[in-house]
């Protein structure tokens, strides 16, 4: 249930038009039609109007075909828009007009890393850095860049020399903590802890810090984060913060209060795959067999037979797999007495995945409980071919007789 999302921080849609320089040989009147064009663009962009924006805007830049401010605002304008590709063709004139320009090379990356084009982006960032390379902003995203593409050491390098351009950019200190994670938990923590002190309060800095806490053993610290997560969370992130929660409470044990963040999840979400098998899971380990049952296996059918593809948008990326969910219905359909179809269920969770122990050892059980002592001892057997400390399988050969 890990996702460590971070947010690019973008370069302001600068508004102020003065700085651009004026078309060369143009009457007096002329300037004075451009400058009104300019302030009028100014304030479109000021009040929102971005659509106008890039109408003015764009009738400048044919005026002034060679004035690289006109077409970074334009990228501005048509970003602020949700025009995509006209923004990126904006930025890119400005880079030919001026390829050694600092600013449309970082609103280029910033763009095209929003919109999934993470190596695109991360060759933006290196000219950006390249030309300023004591700005934080283009480290930092930079950075981002790099971690997004697998180059954790080099994000942290770039993170790092940030961090002494300026010591207390809360941003960067964020970041730091975020490319430990998983690393270094310990170290993680503490860096999570001095972006804290620095001021970072947002729905993803305690999410990634709870997710450290969790690994790290510290429970009710990391339950206090994934609550103030879930409450600074945006919109589209707070069904996911969520499932962080509940996905807690579930490894700590703390079964009721996993079924209720589930059930929640459930009803909001569209039943997606992960929370309809994570309440089952929870349901069988408070003995409710049924609701177990109710809860997973027309939809674990479903997927296991092609009729919901694995595709669909119900079938998020997220654990479990489908040999958990089967495993779950084996196991509750034992709770409930039906021997025949707990063998079943365990039967293709283990084809589905042969070296589980889990799965192995409860085929076993519902093995020996059916009176099929032999077929039980042989997964056992392999059990402890696969793990030879396992206590379970060891417990049960005894129990059955080796």
């Amino acid at each position: 249930m890990r996702r460590l999302a971070h947010l690019l921080v973008l370069l302001p849609a600068l508004a102020t038009l003065e700085c651009s320089s004026l078309s060369r040989n143009s009457t007096p009147y002329q300037d004075r039609v451009i400058a009104k064009q300019r302030n009028r663009a100014a304030v479109q962009m000021e009040n929102g109007h971005f659509d106008a924006a890039v109408a003015t805007l764009d009738s400048l830049t044919r005026s002034l075909p060679t004035d690289v401010d006109l077409f970074v605002l334009l990228g501005d304008a048509h970003r602020s828009a949700g025009h995509v590709d006209p923004a990126i063709k904006s930025y890119e004139q400005a880079i030919r007009l001026n390829y050694g320009t600092y600013e449309p090379h970082m609103k280029l990356g910033t763009l095209l890393m929003e919109n999934g084009k993470t190596g695109r982006a991360l060759t933006e960032f290196e000219v950006a850095v390249k030309f300023a390379d004591r700005d934080v902003l283009a480290r930092y995203n930079y950075g981002l860049a790099l971690y997004e593409l697998g180059r954790r050491d080099e994000a942290l390098v770039q993170w790092g020399t940030a961090a002494e351009i300026e010591p207390t950019d809360v941003r960067v200190a964020e970041a730091i903590a975020l490319g430990w994670s998983g690393l270094n938990d310990s170290t993680a923590a503490a860096c999570f802890e001095r972006a804290r002190g620095l001021g970072a309060d947002g729905g993803s800095f305690h999410n990634n810090y709870a997710l450290v806490l969790e690994r790290l053993g510290r429970g009710p610290e990391a339950e206090l984060h994934f609550k103030a997560a879930i409450e600074r969370a945006p919109d589209e992130k707070r069904d996911e913060y969520r499932r962080n929660l509940a996905v807690h409470y579930l490894r700590a044990g703390r079964n009721q209060e996993a079924a209720l963040e589930f059930e929640t999840l459930v009803t909001i979400a569209g039943g997606k795959w992960s929370d309809t098998v994570y309440l089952a899971r929870a349901r069988l380990a408070l003995g409710q067999f049924d609701g177990a049952i109710t809860t997973l296996e027309a939809l674990a059918l479903e997927v296991e037979s092609g009729s919901i593809p694995r595709s669909s948008s119900r079938i998020d990326r997220m654990p479990p797999a489908l040999d958990e969910a089967l495993d779950i219905l084996g196991m509750a359909w034992r709770g409930k007495g039906n021997r025949a179809k707990a063998v079943e269920y365990l039967k293709r969770a283990v084809a589905l995945r042969p070296d589980d122990p889990a799965h192995l050892n409860n085929y076993g059980v519902v093995l020996a409980e059916d009176g099929m002592l032999a077929k039980a001892r042989a997964q056992w057997d392999r059990v402890l071919e696969i793990d030879p400390a396992n206590a379970t399988a060891r417990a049960n050969l005894s129990a059955f007789g080796q």
